[in-house]
């Protein structure tokens, strides 16, 4: 039920231009360990920012405080390189991301519903103030990306521009060593990208993928928080200039709610994603509301004897990399 206000007070609602980032495509590098029950890896974001007029109160106070948990230590254990089966999908179509791992020759036949969490909402728009903050310009733009459960352990900007080829994604543009004619290249690429019409889509995956593997340019700063993963570079007050492509290294942990370690009719180990029912928050850091619907890619990596199975466009094949391993790709 909408509230209404008394038009003599001072807290009318406004019509505010509020500038927010979406993220239009996921890549996912992860690796499964069934001893420990976590899933570790990392994630590259490519966003695309816009702007929308929205109601909102300017009282002077802050629309939402959040609560913030101690920030995941930045020393990480080292990473499990047992891996020997490795499954990549990709999707054009925007839609949740689906996998499981379960033990070789048998399929996960485990429940999968799940009660739809709606305890927070996404951040799409950045502004913590309920004032549109790129208005007043005095403080820095915060991302903010739906997370609960999820050790973060650095957050970076990828130097997109590094990319072999990519120039043609640059217009007009020309490459200088002044830093914000770079930041806006790297912007601009990304725009470029995200916005190849559809009938481009192996080019645009093509670059996606390569993009993904570029360096990373400077270290961003975050915190995280019960229900959510802030994320801001000094300096930068509004998405425009904010990084468009980053990649986030974290891990999962047991009791996360998008995660399910069970076993199959069989007894074998299996574990199973269910963020169609219950969001995916608890599986990477990502954008949940309707209106943040993506494309994706995800390679994952488990232990041999295990079988990975994924929602998705592309079919699972074996790869022989190496004596006495296989990938499937």
């Amino acid at each position: 039920m909408e509230t209404q206000l008394d038009p003599t007070k001072d807290d009318l609602p406004l019509m505010a231009n509020t500038s927010y980032m979406l993220a239009k495509h996921y890549i996912l590098d992860l690796d499964v360990d069934f001893k420990s029950k976590v899933i570790e890896g990392i994630i590259v974001l490519f966003f695309e920012t816009g702007s929308r007029y929205r109601k909102t109160r300017c009282t002077g106070k802050e629309g939402r405080q959040s609560q913030f948990d101690e920030t995941c230590k930045m020393t990480a254990s080292e990473p499990c390189h047992i891996p020997v089966t490795n499954v990549s999908a990709c999707s054009s179509k925007m839609e949740y991301i689906d996998f499981a791992v379960c033990g070789k020759g048998e399929e996960d036949t485990s429940d999968k519903n799940g009660k739809h969490n709606e305890e927070q909402a996404s951040g799409i728009s950045s502004s913590k103030a309920c004032c549109d903050r790129e208005s007043h310009g005095n403080k820095d733009f915060l991302l903010v990306l739906d997370c609960c459960d999820l050790c973060v352990l650095k957050v970076e900007e990828v130097d997109v521009a590094a990319v072999s080829g990519i120039e043609k994604f640059t217009r007009s543009a020309k490459l200088t060593d002044a830093s914000k004619e770079l930041e806006n290249l790297r912007n601009q690429i990304v725009h470029e990208l995200v916005t190849l019409p559809a009938d481009r889509w192996k080019e645009q995956l093509y670059y996606f993928t390569r993009c993904s593997q570029a360096p990373g340019c400077g270290e961003l700063l975050f915190s995280t928080g019960s229900w959510s993963l802030e994320i801001r570079k000094s300096g930068i007050q509004t998405p425009t200039d904010f990084p468009h492509a980053i990649r986030i290294w974290y891990k999962t942990k047991p009791e996360g709610r998008s995660v399910m370690w069970t076993t199959d009719q069989s007894g074998r180990p299996c574990v199973y994603t269910i963020g169609s029912p219950i969001n995916n928050r608890a599986l990477f850091p990502c954008q949940e509301p309707p209106i943040a619907l993506s494309t994706w890619q995800a390679s994952v990596r488990t232990a041999a004897g295990f079988v990975v199975l994924m929602s998705g466009e592309n079919s699972a094949e074996p790869v022989q990399l190496r004596e006495g391993d296989i990938y499937f790709l």
